[in-house]
């Protein structure tokens, strides 16, 4: 049975704080960052230089390149003039943070692979203040969120759900293991812990 190879898709999940702006695919050998709005990724702020860095992307590979700006350009908290991205890095430009993912789709057979079974899933929340409630994730992209700063976020790809460290002092859990700087895959029954919350992963049954 022949396969097609596995297609791997670089995007940035861009936000600012606890809230989400946008996924943006790299689909150009050269993708700008700035302020000003010629940029492919403008970033409406001013503590954002008017061109502040630019990305280059050649034979799978991504490097993110600073621009001398005003307030520099961070990769995984380090200030960097340039730098090349693995999976799951996070770039820090002014009070945007841009996550570095790499979206990797099943290889295609001749009689086709089975998809995804697109079940709905959900997350339950077993402590805190929200203990006994489910949060349903019904977008691509989830995020999650403590008094404290640190935030995650559950997203699905074509291979299934991973969740992800997006920001604050500690990475969240599964199953008691911290998920470290990259993206972790999540099976239903797996226990999340973020910031104290304990959240389990599991099907979201029809109202």
């Amino acid at each position: 049975m022949q396969q097609r190879e596995t297609a791997a898709i670089p995007k940035l999940v861009l936000s600012t704080g606890d809230r989400l702006l946008r996924r943006i695919v790299i689909d150009k050998p050269r993708l700008t960052i700035g302020r000003r709005p010629f940029n492919d990724v403008m970033l409406d702020d001013l503590t954002v230089s008017g061109e502040h860095a630019v990305l280059h992307t050649s034979a799978g590979t991504s490097t993110i390149h600073d621009l001398r700006s005003r307030n520099g350009t961070l990769v995984n908290g380090v200030p960097v003039s340039q730098r090349a991205l693995a999976d799951g890095d996070r770039i820090d430009i002014g009070v945007y943070r841009l996550l570095y993912v790499i979206e990797r789709a099943p290889p295609e057979s001749a009689d086709a692979s089975q998809p995804d079974s697109g079940n709905a899933m959900a997350l339950a929340v077993l402590s805190g203040p929200q203990a006994g409630s489910t949060l349903r994730l019904d977008r691509p992209i989830v995020s999650i969120a403590d008094a404290s700063g640190q935030v995650a976020v559950v997203a699905h790809r074509r291979t299934g759900w991973v969740i992800t460290h997006l920001e604050g002092p500690g990475c969240p859990s599964v199953n008691g293991e911290p998920v470290g700087l990259g993206s972790h895959p999540l099976r239903p029954g797996d226990l999340i812990e973020l910031g104290g919350t304990i959240y389990r992963f599991q099907s979201d049954p029809p109202p």
